[in-house]
């Protein structure tokens, strides 16, 4: 399927998914609540074998701005996720998880923010994060860090002053030292500008060299407003291990070494973009200090300690290591039933 031609809607939002019926409603629902209507919705169903394809063409039956398409194959989650850009046509575009929740007034406030400031590229809103069932995790105000039920550790979102820097080379640094969680990713991006990057690239971690990439032709700004809420759960990409990370991103089968994909890619980052040869040489050095960095991470145990924490989620779901299944657990009485009770909104109609 093609992308829209004269395409009547301000905003292409693009939801790949693959196996997402656990989440894929509450998703649909809370962006067709939004108080900024005047977008569309491309879901593309990586050959799922699960409910997705009935869920989706359920909600694009019931509204017009749902559009399904289901590859033939399952093309790996990174050019799935490149493919819902390419069907897009409008001239701003949003990524959307199946599995992470917004705010209603989310789009607007991104909407509002880039016609508001002709010099930021991508708008987006501060995060914060929940569990499978779409309860909130405890926060700590002194740390500014949330608390992981299942495993006690602290965790901090992405800084919303990333990216908000009138220099290229400052907001490029932000991007590398300090964009873990990739969650301005899912933010209102202008399509001219999303267009002269080389979007997600085949290895785990591409959305951070994404960023970078984006980071060098324009600013990023947030809403002050916690309007996104990323959803923890045990088979999210972030809790699986190498192996299977691997397979699930792309399924050619090829082997490789996560970090020297992603350092190269740091590297190639400015290359083309309108920054001046001093800038791109800074930003080359920069990409250098952040590999000692990386290096001095990995020696005191960083990711295997992510690791660790990956796998108390997937065991808490009685996932066994090695399975990628969405598997659905029990709900637990204790924890709210819907999201929409932490916002105290109204879901979308109900679906025939």
């Amino acid at each position: 399927m093609a992308p829209l031609v004269n395409n009547p809607f301000r905003l292409s939002i693009g939801l790949p998914v693959y196996n997402g019926e656990r989440f894929l409603a509450q998703a649909l629902d809370c962006l067709l609540v939004q108080t900024f209507q005047d977008f569309e919705i491309i879901i593309s169903d990586n050959a799922s074998t699960d409910r997705t394809s009935d869920i989706s063409r359920d909600y694009a039956r019931a509204d017009r701005r749902v559009r399904y398409i289901r590859n033939p194959r399952n093309l790996g989650a990174i050019a799935n996720f490149n493919r819902v850009f390419d069907l897009s046509s409008a001239p701003l575009f949003k990524w959307a998880a199946h599995d992470d929740l917004y705010h209603e007034d989310y789009l607007e406030s991104c909407v509002r923010i880039l016609d508001e400031n002709p010099d930021v590229m991508l708008a987006h809103s501060n995060a914060a994060f929940i569990d499978e069932n779409g309860k909130p995790f405890p926060f700590d105000s002194k740390a500014g860090c949330y608390i992981d039920p299942k495993t006690g550790v602290l965790q901090r979102p992405d800084s919303p002053a990333i990216g908000d820097s009138p220099i290229a080379v400052e907001r490029f640094w932000q991007v590398l030292a300090y964009a873990r969680w990739g969650t301005l990713q899912f933010g209102v991006i202008r399509r001219q500008i999303l267009q002269q990057t080389r979007l997600e690239q085949n290895f785990a971690g591409s959305d951070r060299p994404l960023l970078a990439e984006l980071a060098l032709l324009g600013r990023f700004k947030s809403s002050p407003e916690r309007l996104f809420l990323k959803r923890f759960h045990a088979n999210a990409s972030w809790a699986l291990n190498q192996r299977e990370l691997k397979s699930f991103l792309s399924t050619d089968g090829k082997r490789y070494w996560r970090r020297p994909r992603q350092l190269k890619a740091f590297f190639l980052a400015p290359r083309g973009k309108p920054i001046g040869a001093i800038d791109k040489s800074i930003c080359t050095v920069m990409v250098a200090a952040h590999c000692i960095r990386t290096a001095a991470q990995a020696l005191a145990g960083k990711e295997a300690r992510n690791a660790s924490q990956g796998l108390v989620w997937r065991r808490a779901d009685n996932i066994p290591e090695g399975s990628t299944n969405d598997v659905n657990p029990p709900r637990r009485t204790d924890q709210p039933a819907h999201f929409f009770d932490i916002f105290k909104v109204k879901p979308a109609r109900k679906r025939p």
